[in-house]
């Protein structure tokens, strides 16, 4: 291994993330000499690439908080939010993830009668002034940078429910997959998509095209995708061979 790449490492090390700019600044050498070096040590599993940079293996909690993922793109998913409220019915048994884009459209779902199952402290916080839904926490180990729960305790509540809809968030969509920047979530999401009827995705316009560190499913096994701006002409048949596409 090269100098070079060894300092690479040593910086990621340090700050866990860096982008491909930083890197070039910090070792005096252009974007692109960067970026084959990143594609080289991913290749080698020396490192996470990511979208414009990379990430070091130590870190398995590299997505944004809770806090940082709300404030991004909110008006995107607030029309997000209003879709989905079309598709809940009555005595619906329905999964909400613990992203911002489903803690918006738990603030709009409609009191009527159904159950809400979520790890996310604030999606339960959200429903607690809606009388006739009925919400059920997952458990486990408690995160505060993401305010939900992580863990394998909800395998065992996933197997005792009939769940009609499962409704969940990515960091990217690309090549007729679905993204993930952390890992803590692929158990979680990857049970309840076993475990559901039907499977929304909802991921607004800056997540199309884009991809993340952790490859969770084939864009194929999803049901619909929700986004807020149509796709260009140039991807929409693309996507629409996958998944119902709905904006």
């Amino acid at each position: 291994m090269g100098k070079r790449h060894e300092l690479i490492l040593d910086y990621l090390k340090e700050y866990e993330e860096a982008g491909s700019a930083e890197l070039a600044e910090s070792l005096g050498v252009s974007i692109e000499t960067i970026r084959r070096d990143l594609n080289k040590l991913a290749d080698q599993n020396k490192l996470y690439r990511t979208h414009g940079g990379a990430m070091s293996l130590q870190s398995q909690n590299i997505g944004q908080s809770f806090s940082t993922r709300k404030k991004s793109h909110n008006d995107g998913k607030k029309h997000i939010a209003e879709l989905i409220r079309e598709q809940i019915f009555e005595d619906a048994v329905i999964v909400l993830d613990a992203s911002s884009t489903a803690w918006y459209i738990a603030q709009r779902l409609p009191n009527i009668p159904c159950k809400i199952i979520t790890s996310s402290m604030r999606i339960i916080h959200a429903l607690a002034y809606k009388p006739h839904i009925e919400t059920i926490a997952t458990g486990g180990i408690y995160s505060e940078k993401y305010d939900a729960f992580y863990g394998p305790f909800s395998e065992h509540l996933f197997s005792r429910l009939h769940i009609d809809m499962a409704i969940f968030s990515c960091t990217g969509i690309y090549e007729g997959a679905i993204w993930e920047s952390n890992q803590l979530n692929l158990p979680f999401k990857r049970k309840v998509l076993a475990m559901s009827k039907q499977k929304f995705l909802v991921a607004d316009h800056s997540k199309i095209e884009r991809k993340d560190v952790f490859r969770l499913c084939k864009l194929t096994e999803i049901d619909k995708l929700f986004t807020d701006e149509p796709i260009t002409d140039e991807l929409l048949p693309q996507y629409q061979n996958c998944v119902e596409v709905i904006w």
